[in-house]
């Protein structure tokens, strides 16, 4: 029995041996993960440091190495870090202090971390440092936040200082070149004193915002800009009298009608005529809908004046208008007293004649001689005893006859006298009046 103990026991172990130790004595940590490393972007003299592990991190090394040089300047040990953000296995680690080094520059940084589990990592490359002094203006104005046409310079003055590294101490930045932007087109470029003050014009032409703006004149110094500054524009003031059509008219189609305006500027000596603007002159019918009509395109002389001579087809008023692409011209506009289009009717024929039945049968024709008519023609028969005054006794609708529009109607029971067709103005149209016609018996 002992022999078999023991025979069975040897297989186990030997089984064991065979089978090896377990799986998870056998596994290795995983080694903390070196992310990033580079300056604070607004404290350039802290290193920042991004570590993850599959365990805390507890202990952690950076190596400062001269770009210039390739000599290490400094070391940062762990004590001098401070987990500023997520975890001790997944976080970002800030020095306490900016660093200390001795010459402005840049800096590969490399990191040693080692975390809970002892396992240990060196990036000989895992980011760097930019240890420069960082551009701040300070008191950046300008003398005028509005331009006008005659007043376009803008003086814009202020303080450039710069930010050290390893104080966060504020120094002016003397002798150093500021770039003057109108619109983030460089206007003027200036140099700062002794304390770093700076002062420039720039001409502006629009609204448009104005900046200071440093851009790496000296070594080891960022980019940097002032906040912008609205410049606004305070516009001409400018206005159209018209002068003719001076009060609503009347006239046929075809008939010509001469506008008239002048163009003035507000001035402090007042309203004077305005040279040199460009516009256009344009009939607007009043019938919505319909389209208007070019009259033609000015360049106003020195008296400021426009004129134009024009037939219109329709309806309407004429209408002026200035528009410069100088934003300091502000642009105007005027309409002219309203013009009453009326297109000619006349009556071609008119008869008129007693019935076996003691009426009258009176028919005609008429004709819109300037190329169009009325959407209904309404024929108004009128009778006078004597040819003087008229009264209407009968009223019919004109149709195309394919010579004219023809009418005709009866008049039952109708008195001796005169007859004749009258059609009342609309419009669009005059008034007509066909020839008269005695009818007796």
């Amino acid at each position: 029995m002992f022999r078999r103990r023991a025979a069975w026991a040897a297989i186990g172990t030997i089984a064991v041996l065979l089978a090896g130790v377990p799986a998870a004595n056998a596994a290795e940590g995983q080694a903390p993960d070196v992310r990033w490393a580079h300056s604070v972007s607004d404290d350039l003299g802290t290193l920042a440091v991004g570590i993850s592990s599959d365990s805390a991190i507890t202990e952690i090394r950076a190596h400062i190495v001269s770009d210039a040089t390739a000599q290490e300047v400094a070391v940062v040990e762990n004590d001098a870090f401070d987990l500023v953000s997520g975890t001790p296995d997944d976080g970002v680690w800030h020095t306490k202090q900016p660093l200390d080094l001795a010459d402005l520059g840049s800096y590969t940084v490399r990191v040693e971390a080692t975390d809970s589990d002892g396992d240990r990592t060196t990036d000989n490359s895992a980011g760097s440092l930019t240890y420069f002094v960082t551009p701040v203006f300070e008191d950046v104005r300008t003398d005028r936040t509005e331009v006008d046409i005659d007043h376009r310079q803008v003086r814009v003055d202020g303080i450039l200082r710069g930010r050290w590294p390893a104080t966060r101490e504020l120094k002016p930045l003397a002798d150093h070149r500021v770039d003057l932007d109108v619109d983030y087109w460089t206007e003027n470029t200036v140099r700062t004193d002794a304390e770093g003050r700076f002062s420039g014009t720039v001409t502006v032409n629009d609204a448009v915002p104005v900046q200071a703006v440093y851009r790496h004149d000296k070594p080891y110094v960022l980019y940097g800009e002032s906040p912008l500054i609205q410049i606004g524009v305070r516009q001409v003031a400018t206005r159209w009298t018209v002068q003719a059509p001076a009060q609503a008219q009347t006239i046929d189609y075809g008939q010509q009608v001469t506008f008239t305006a002048t163009l003035e500027r507000e001035t402090p000596q007042g309203w004077l005529p305005f040279a040199g603007q460009s516009g256009g002159v344009l009939f607007e019918p009043s019938a919505e809908g319909s389209q208007f009509e070019t009259v033609g395109y000015f360049t106003t002389g020195e008296d400021g004046k426009v004129t134009f001579t024009h037939a219109p087809w329709q309806t309407g008023s004429f209408h002026v208008a200035s528009h410069s692409d100088d934003p300091f011209i502000a642009s105007a506009s005027a309409n002219s007293a309203k013009i009453t289009v009326l297109r000619a009717s006349v009556f071609t024929s008119f008869s008129a004649a007693r019935t076996q039945s003691h009426g009258v049968h009176v028919e005609g024709a008429m004709d819109f001689p300037d190329g169009w008519t009325p959407a209904t023609i309404l024929v108004h028969i009128q009778y006078s005893p004597h040819g003087k005054q008229w009264t209407d006794v009968r009223t019919v609708e004109a149709y195309w006859s394919g010579d004219g529009y023809a009418f005709s109607t009866d008049i039952p029971h109708a008195k001796n006298g005169t007859y004749r067709a009258h059609f009342e103005a609309t419009d669009s149209f005059r008034a007509a009046t066909s020839e008269t016609v005695k009818v007796t018996g």
